[in-house]
């Protein structure tokens, strides 16, 4: 999963299908989602546990079973904990058909974030069929059968059309978006430039706003302050590379910003929990038992 890009570029797509299926535990990687957005819809399930999920100035607390339907341009995150989540990824406008009522159907439901608890869904036998058979197809290589997976999108889409009335509904406001689209420029500095240093100041004028609003408002988008956050950022990009690479500690510290071994260990623990060579350890070992 590409959540370590704060503005997803990559093409989502499984074959010449413009979708593409992540399933993510602790061993996982990129456990933690980061702060980041793409033009696609995402639709996120939570299958045990539990993951508070941001969205731009908002905040969710999604259980097992429950639901979210990210809109395309939305900054959202999530900080799991003890949870195993799915998400898939899909491009609405390459799927959308032609026909021009089908298109202003659909609108209402790529546009918003549309949160369902596990309740609602529950309650609605065929619409739960739906989710079950959109994401056991989409865990599947469907490239040979990508009509059935056409099919299980749209009976997804319709059935939460249908379910939209139980569903919590967050609009980000004209003001938000624009504020928050004047935070984008930072955290696509953060991403490019996370091994070097980066000040407040830097930050704070690539958006426009003085130094003290640029934190404020930070907070109320990202959900930490700047430099939490530029450091929770280093931390799994490092956790990335020690599971993913042959780099020693040493090396995954001075790449990923931090002055030295001790400063780094420091940080990682306090983000992870654990030790960068515990953690790469428990990785190497998750996959052999793979």
């Amino acid at each position: 999963m590409h959540y370590l890009d704060y503005h997803e570029q990559i093409p989502h797509r499984t074959g010449d299908f413009p979708l593409d299926y992540y399933y993510v535990d602790e061993n996982f990687p990129r456990y933690r989602m980061t702060m980041h957005w793409h033009k696609e819809t995402e639709i996120i399930r939570v299958r045990s546990g539990q993951m508070r999920l941001f969205l731009d100035d908002g905040e969710l607390l999604a259980e097992a079973g429950d639901l979210l339907t990210v809109g395309g341009g939305v900054i959202h995150g999530g900080e799991p904990e003890n949870c195993v989540y799915e998400c898939i990824v899909f491009d609405p406008q390459a799927l959308s058909p032609g026909i021009e009522s089908c298109r202003q159907a659909l609108r209402p439901l790529l546009r918003n974030n549309i949160f369902l608890k596990s309740g609602s869904i529950e309650a609605d036998p065929q619409f739960q069929g739906a989710v079950t058979r959109l994401f056991d197809l989409a865990a599947t290589d469907f490239s040979a059968c990508s009509i059935d997976m056409l099919g299980a999108v749209f009976a997804f889409l319709g059935g939460q059309l249908h379910n939209i009335g139980a569903a919590q509904l967050h609009t980000v406001s004209e003001r938000t978006w624009q504020k928050a689209e004047q935070l984008k420029p930072a955290l696509e500095y953060i991403e490019q430039h996370y091994g070097q240093h980066i000040s407040l100041e830097t930050l704070a004028r690539l958006t426009g706003f003085s130094p003290k609003y640029f934190c404020r408002y930070f907070r109320t988008i990202v959900h930490r302050s700047p430099i939490d956050y530029l450091n929770y950022y280093r931390i799994e990009c490092a956790a990335h590379f020690l599971a993913t690479t042959d780099m020693n500690v040493a090396e995954v510290a001075v790449h990923c910003g931090f002055a030295d071994s001790s400063a780094f260990i420091k940080q990682f623990r306090k983000y992870k929990g654990t030790t960068p060579k515990q953690y790469k350890l428990h990785i190497l070992e998750a996959g052999s038992r793979a």
